[in-house]
Order: C-alpha cells, then structure tokens, then sequence
C-alpha cells in the first residue's frame, strides 16, 4: 500500500508498480487505517507529511495494530531528520522523493522488503544490462590493499573518474576486517591497523559490477556482528556530532555522505553485507536514501 495526501504521486506510483506488484493506494492515515483492517498487506509506504496524521505517526499505529506488515517511509524532507524515530520504529527503509523519481531503485528495495532477497550485488544491477565483473575472497588486510587497489583502478579504467571511491572502499574494509570479528566476551578480535591473517570464518567476500546507470561494490562478512539498532544508533550520533571526537560510526557514516547510495543488509549472528553505488550521470542527486534490511 501505498499512502499520500498528493493526488498525482498515487498515481506515478500506482501506474509503474501496478504490473509489478498488488497495488492499493490511499490518501491519508484514517484511510489506510480502514484498509488495513479489511485486507492483509505486506507492505506499507507512507509519505512523512500528511494532513490528519503525519506517517511517522501512522506507521507506528500500523506497528501497534499489525506487527507483521513491514512499512517504509516516503519524503522530499531531509532523511537525516528522521533517523531517531526509524530507531524507534519498525520502518526499514526511507525513500526519498528525488526529481526525477528512481523507479528501478525502489522497484528492488521494495522487493527485497517483500522477499528478504537482499544478498547479492547483483540484486541491485539492472537485470538488462547489470554485470558483476569481479568476485573477490580477502584473507588478511594485506589482501584488503590490493583488492582496493584492482576495484578502484577498473573503476577509473571504465568510467574515468573515481571520486572518493578508494576512501569508501576504505572505511567498509577497515569495518568488516577489524570490526566484525570478535572474541567470545563480545570485544574486538584485531587491533585497528594491525597486520591481520583471518580465519576461514572470517573471510570477506567483495564483489565489483555495474550496468548503464551506476557501478556498486558489495564487501560481506560473515561474523554478523552488526544489528539494525547498532547501525541507527551509530549513524545517529555522526548526523546529531556526538561522535565527531570518536571513531564509532564514521566509517558507515562517511559512506553515506561520500557515495550515491549506501544499503546495509543484515542477517544477525550470520552475515553483514554493505553496498556501495555511484550513478554516473549525477541525476539522482539530492537527499539520500536510509536503506536498513535485517532478515
């Protein structure tokens, strides 16, 4: 379902999902409300600002009253403004309004939501012309190096420039090398920096493709470490400056303001996969999108 107070975004959304998709669309809380109660939906997308109830106020009223439909939030506002009620929520994703309108985006994010399909860069490639060019295994931060070195200099080779893609490549492998493995107590197996040979469960798999509109690099681990609320919260104290003296959350936090799009996936206690995209024509440019996904 779909909620909007705006006559004409209803209907954009409703005419490209509808052959893709069981698509109800409607105005306002006290409708969806009166929906929601008559039929079973799997998944509701809300607009932020509404006349009768705002759709943070209405998605928690959908939590309240039906806890297995997962929700979504809609906005032209800045997403940063709201990453402390998504903490409080049970909203997976927020999705902005950008001119123009990234249907194809959505179109997965959506179907991931719907499926729990989430894993895989080539999820997130157009299946018309996506391809993913290189698979890596990384054993040890000495490979991390190198692997960088390969992903940014195909990138640079294909599509000329490489904006600050070796310092977001960075900041994931940094995370998913030093970060998720842990000992028995909780802590932090390696030390930051540090020469580290990882253990077979601890191999990270990264993965370098692309298709017309953008190239991506996905970096999984398979510790599993991080949780949804570790992700918010961390994000959280970066937007709000409360870590700007500390190192916590500034790695995901400078992949999201250095990269066109940033998801995180999560399967808790198993998996933690991190996706990197850049558009190359900058058309989609402006707010950028929260995508959280734990199955």
């Amino acid at each position: 379902m779909f909620v909007d107070d705006e006559d004409y975004i209803r209907s954009m959304l409703s005419a490209y999902f509808s052959d893709k998709f069981d698509i109800v669309t409607a105005g306002g809380a006290t409708e969806a409300l009166d929906l929601l109660g008559k039929e079973s939906f799997d998944l509701v997308v809300s607009d932020i600002n509404m006349p009768e109830m705002n759709g943070p106020g209405f998605l928690l009223e959908v939590h309240k009253s039906f806890p297995k439909v997962r929700t979504a939030l809609l906005t032209s506002s800045n997403i940063d403004e709201y990453v402390d009620f998504v903490r409080g929520s049970a909203v997976c994703s927020i999705i902005p309004k950008a001119i123009p309108f990234n249907f194809a985006e959505v179109e997965r994010i959506i179907n991931g939501l719907l499926t729990g399909e989430i894993f895989g860069l080539g999820r997130y490639l157009r299946p018309e012309d996506g391809v993913v060019a290189a698979t890596y295994c990384v054993k040890s931060s000495a490979e991390a190096h190198a692997v960088r070195d390969k992903i940014v200099e195909e990138i640079e080779n294909r599509f000329s420039s490489v904006e600050d893609i070796r310092l977001v490549l960075d900041e994931i492998l940094t995370n998913a090398i030093y970060h998720a493995p842990t000992r028995e107590d909780g802590s932090e197996k390696y030390a930051l920096f540090s020469d580290v040979a990882l253990e077979p469960s601890e191999y990270v798999y990264v993965e370098f493709g692309y298709d017309t509109d953008k190239y991506g690099v996905s970096v999984l681990d398979k510790c599993g470490a991080l949780t949804r609320e570790t992700v918010l919260s961390k994000m959280e104290r970066q937007i709000k400056g409360e870590g700007d003296m500390d190192d916590s959350g500034r790695g995901l936090h400078m992949c999201r303001l250095f990269a066109d799009r940033l998801v995180v996936n999560i399967e808790r206690g198993k998996r933690t996969e991190v996706i990197v995209f850049n558009y190359l024509d900058g058309k989609y440019s402006g707010y950028k999108p929260l995508y959280i996904n734990e199955i």
